[in-house]
């Protein structure tokens, strides 16, 4: 257990969305690992009594809103990168440190300063290595890797890993990207003639998208705009296909053919023309999706609480002593 002073607080600035986000999960994994190691942290939401009703993990936490809130000097504010030069963030006199878990967001969250020094931040936190080398090529601070962690839920045992799987195709929708509808179309006007279902992950909780990947052979997500696309590796740990993009991030970790099938961002047409071709030959695939199973299990693997935990602890054992 980290010895720290008791004065010493941890905030993890958080939104108050009902919108499913491993964004904001993993800013409730951060304050859950570090509370179990007896230090002072919370989730800092903005009206009282907020919590995320789809998301199943019991932490602390504090509110904005309340007028007994306020941040001590000593206290470290780990704010998310779209929040960066908030006036509501940069009020605080704390230490600020900022946690950047989408590249895409680095600028837009700026606004108009040249990089964090400028807004006042004593360092960042980075969720993955290209993530790192953006930030601190181009934004004035040190980046340490803290990775990101998959929900133990996810995580298939030894004897459920050979078990047959449900013909099914699970799509995790994004408002944002335009190529989804695209691909929804298409594989729904032809999964019914090849005897497979398309399922989306709309309208529930965290456990219970667990539980449909953790039992359907495909998922593809065709997210653009996020570093880790926390639903690929979730889908690899539940023994669910990934068929997906590279995206931001997805060079850190995906590997064609190997953990699952990817396709550069936005080749939408052969990314479903390959779905509908695995669909017809299932059957006759199942030495090759079974080695991409196992590929995409011991990827997973990588991104347990385990890996994120030892991380999180060497960061900010300096920060607390």
């Amino acid at each position: 257990m980290l010895m720290f002073r008791p004065f010493m607080r941890v905030f993890y600035y958080a939104p108050d969305t009902q919108t499913p986000s491993w964004g904001v999960g993993m800013l409730y994994c951060h304050v859950k690992l570090l509370c179990a190691h007896g230090i002072d942290a919370y989730v800092l939401h903005q009206k009282p009594g907020f919590r995320p009703r789809w998301l199943d993990i019991q932490v602390p936490r504090a509110y904005r809103e309340r007028a007994s809130f306020e941040t001590r000097p000593r206290d470290v504010l780990v704010v998310p990168e779209v929040f960066a030069a908030e006036p509501d963030v940069q009020r605080h006199a704390c230490r600020r440190i900022v946690f950047v878990q989408a590249s895409s967001y680095i600028a837009p969250g700026l606004k108009t300063a040249a990089d964090y020094r400028q807004l006042g931040y004593a360092g960042a936190i980075a969720i993955m290595p290209h993530v790192q080398k953006i930030i601190e090529k181009h934004y004035g601070v040190a980046a340490p890797v803290i990775p990101p962690c998959i929900a133990p839920y996810f995580f298939l045992d030894r004897a459920q890993r050979t078990r047959p799987r449900k013909r099914q195709v699970v799509l995790y929708p994004k408002a944002w990207c335009r190529d989804f509808p695209i691909v929804r179309q298409m594989l729904r006007d032809h999964a019914g003639a090849l005897g497979w279902r398309v399922v989306e992950l709309e309208n529930k909780s965290h456990r219970e998208v667990a539980r449909v990947l953790r039992h359907a052979a495909f998922h593809v997500n065709v997210n653009c705009q996020e570093s880790f696309n926390a639903t690929v590796p979730e889908a690899m740990a539940a023994g669910c296909i990934p068929i997906c993009y590279e995206a931001f991030g997805g060079r850190d970790y995906l590997r064609d053919g190997t953990n699952a099938y990817v396709f550069p961002t936005h080749h939408a047409y052969p990314l479903v023309e390959r779905t509908l071709t695995m669909m017809a030959s299932y059957d006759d695939m199942k030495t090759e999706l079974g080695k991409v199973r196992r590929g995409g299990f011991r990827t997973a693997s990588h991104y347990t609480e385990a890996h994120t935990e030892k991380a999180l602890l060497e960061y900010f054992k300096p920060l607390l002593e």
